[in-house]
């Protein structure tokens, strides 16, 4: 009878202790996007900059679960892109994402070798191939891309030809300052006499990527570093699809008005449900240990 007592204390306490590992587990999950807050002032839209430019880029955020890659941005620049007559495709969008595993000292180094993620439809990348008659133009597909080479459509896009002349500009003409995010203005990462990578030239597709409308149930919350830019959105990606380890992805706009990067690391997650069947186990071991009778 007494140690019929005792189980059920323990399966009592157990089951406790699971529900409290499971809800912290929720909590934690709904806590762990890794943000990159951008300068509020380095945005320009010809002699306007910052929260009145719609180029001003406040800030980007990814998430990791164990099947899923989350990306979330925070910026005044619409999906619809910026409207404009001299632009390329008459319109001034969003350049790829990149994401860059191989060598996050040099985005240069690691260039075609790149993993580059189109998500915005409207944009001028453009895959090329052959010469003359046999030339080949493709409108990729959206979606996630390895052995990605990175071109730049700044300038046929009435923006800046090199990143060097975007920081002289926000810095020395409009008061601002320059930065992109997790990187400062005058990191080695990028080569400052080129100018912004923006757009895949060729890269190979690995999969689709699902946009996100709603981010409220994924805990994602640009607000608390007072990013507060127009438009928030952001897609994921399965995440088996790219190898773990650290990486800096890195966005600019078509024209490098502004740009941002973040510094990561993917890593295997483990499953909630599998950690907290682990700990039951251990726990119901433990306690049996601890209430076997004493040898005469």
């Amino acid at each position: 009878m007494q140690l019929g007592l005792i189980w059920k204390a323990i399966l009592s306490t157990t089951a406790f202790s699971t529900l409290c590992l499971l809800t912290t587990g929720q909590q934690a999950q709904a806590a762990s996007w890794k943000y990159s807050i951008d300068s509020f002032r380095d945005g320009t839209e010809a002699s306007v900059i910052g929260d009145k430019s719609q180029f001003e880029f406040y800030g980007m955020a990814y998430k990791q679960t164990r099947d899923k890659l989350y990306f979330a941005f925070n910026s005044n620049l619409s999906l619809d892109g910026y409207q404009y007559k001299s632009a390329l495709n008459g319109k001034i969008s969003y350049g790829d994402l990149f994401l860059n595993f191989a060598d996050t000292t040099s985005f240069d180094k690691a260039n075609g070798k790149l993993y580059g993620i189109r998500f915005d439809q409207t944009n001028d990348t453009r895959f090329v191939s052959g010469s003359g008659k046999k030339k080949k133009v493709e409108d990729p597909k959206l979606g996630l891309y390895e052995s990605v080479t990175a071109t730049s459509v700044t300038t046929r896009n009435v923006g800046y030809s090199s990143l060097q002349q975007h920081t002289n500009t926000v810095n020395k003409q409009l008061k601002g300052h320059a930065s992109y995010g997790d990187l400062a203005a005058d990191t080695q990462y990028f080569d400052s006499s080129k100018a912004a990578f923006t757009s895949m030239a060729s890269g190979s597709f690995l999969g689709a990527i699902e946009k996100i409308a709603d981010f409220s149930k994924l805990g994602l919350n640009f607000a608390q570093f007072n990013a507060k830019g127009t438009y928030t959105f952001g897609f994921s990606v399965d995440k088996k699809l790219l190898p773990n380890g650290k990486f800096m992805a890195s966005l600019f706009a078509e024209c490098g008005n502004d740009g941002m990067v973040l510094a990561g690391e993917l890593k295997d997650v483990p499953e909630p449900s599998l950690m907290a069947g682990l700990v039951t186990v251990g726990l119901l071991a433990a306690s049996s240990r601890r209430r076997q009778p004493t040898q005469a």
